[in-house]
């Protein structure tokens, strides 16, 4: 037998020419994770410290808001962390962010996010821009809904009393 081929089960042979060698490679290793962005939600407690807007997501996640993002500075190109606290979207000024204005000042927001919090498409979302701190929060318009219902609710109830 020569000895470019191998002998197998049942009379098969494998041509040696056909197999490629095994490669053996160094171990590395493991890359560390990338550290992921600290996203806060706003607090500060002087009412003028955030500019509320209302918007609607187009459908393909893109949330148009040029006039909020000139407010925090945030230019074409510029670029931003988006993620989730306390079950709602914030995005973030981030010099290394993953995600970037548009030309015509929006933001696309990814579709997981959207998901985890609740927005959904055409529907109108309450935009809250903290300059000082760089932060922008997109709440579902149902969020807006119940803080005006419970606070309506405890207005009438100090009519009543």
């Amino acid at each position: 037998m020569s000895s470019n081929r191998l002998r197998l089960a049942d009379g098969e042979q494998v041509i040696g020419a056909l197999v490629p060698p095994k490669i053996t490679r160094p171990v590395r290793a493991p890359a560390p994770l990338p550290v992921l962005p600290r996203l806060i939600l706003p607090a500060d407690p002087d009412v003028g410290a955030l500019v509320v807007r209302m918007a609607r997501l187009d459908r393909s996640g893109r949330l148009s808001a040029r006039e909020l993002l000139e407010v925090l500075s945030w230019q074409p190109g510029s670029r931003v962390d988006i993620g989730v606290v306390a079950g709602v979207l914030v995005a973030a000024s981030a010099s290394t962010g993953r995600h970037v204005v548009r030309d015509r000042g929006g933001l696309c927001l990814p579709a997981a996010v959207r998901q985890m919090c609740g927005l959904l498409t055409g529907v109108p979302v309450l935009l809250a821009a903290s300059p000082s701190q760089q932060v922008l929060v997109v709440h579902p318009v149902d969020t807006l809904v119940r803080l005006l219902t419970e606070h309506h609710s405890r207005l009438a109830g100090d009519d009543h009393e």
